[in-house]
């Protein structure tokens, strides 16, 4: 009897351990690449639970995540989720929102421009080179309110003419820092992480444009998924968010 209890034990373990060993799939909004591999990080070395991080823009991660049936957790933009909530698409699963961010306006100009009225970014806009946005047309966040920015100032067409289209935020600031554009226009947690002597600043007031990203989590009630997301709102991961440009909410 005392044999088969050890066996069983020993065979608890190593289900245990092949859990552990088994890396959760995650698919996120570049927006928050660098804040989210830190916190992840700082997790896996609390636990050693591994995850296989994959990130594109918003529009794009999402529809990854719901084309795997591999996904366990997706973190884009709270507003998508509950979108995709009303129509159907997500079904097994929990959300959670954990952190907000600003879009911002990052420059290679020396000194780096000053913006706090729509009458200074409409100038700007207008005076700068080149300007680089990710990609609107694959779901990106900043690059949709853009579009809607230049719109209503009036010079959509000048400020098109003169730009390129980013795969997504970290390619934009990848351009910034590499001077192929004079302004560069994503998140500001983006900006803090890439380069943040580049950083500008958010958009004017009327044009702010605040995100609050959430967690989609498949399996809510998993032992990992509920001490993961005790984690995420705990004062570390507090702290290292706020660190990386984000707003704890």
């Amino acid at each position: 009897m005392k044999n088969l209890l050890f066996v069983l034990l020993l065979l608890l373990k190593l289900m245990s351990q092949e859990v552990l060993a088994q890396p959760i799939r995650l698919y996120a909004a570049a927006g928050v690449k660098s804040p989210i591999e830190n916190i992840l990080e700082a997790f896996e070395r609390q636990t050693e639970q591994r995850f296989e991080l994959n990130f594109d823009t918003a529009g794009a991660a999402q529809a990854q995540y719901l084309a795997d049936p591999r996904a366990e957790i997706l973190i884009t933009a709270q507003e998508r989720i509950e979108q995709s909530q009303l129509k159907g698409e997500l079904k097994a699963g929990q959300m959670f929102p954990f952190a907000a961010t600003v879009a911002g306006l990052a420059s290679s100009m020396e000194p780096l421009p000053v913006v706090k009225t729509k009458e200074d970014l409409k100038a700007l806009l207008l005076r700068v080179r080149s300007v680089a946005f990710s990609d609107p047309d694959r779901g990106a966040t900043v690059g949709l309110h853009f579009i809607k920015v230049i719109r209503a100032l009036g010079i959509e067409s000048e400020v098109l003419a003169k730009s390129k289209k980013a795969r997504e935020g970290l390619q934009t600031m990848q351009w910034v820092k590499e001077r192929q554009v004079e302004l560069g226009v994503t998140q500001v947690s983006e900006i803090v992480q890439a380069a943040p002597q580049t950083l500008v600043g958010p958009f004017p007031e009327e044009f702010d444009l605040s995100t609050h990203y959430a967690l989609w989590i498949k399996t809510p009630d998993s032992v990992v998924m509920k001490r993961l997301v005790a984690w995420l709102q705990g004062p570390q991961a507090k702290k290292l968010l706020s660190e990386q440009g984000l707003r704890p909410l």
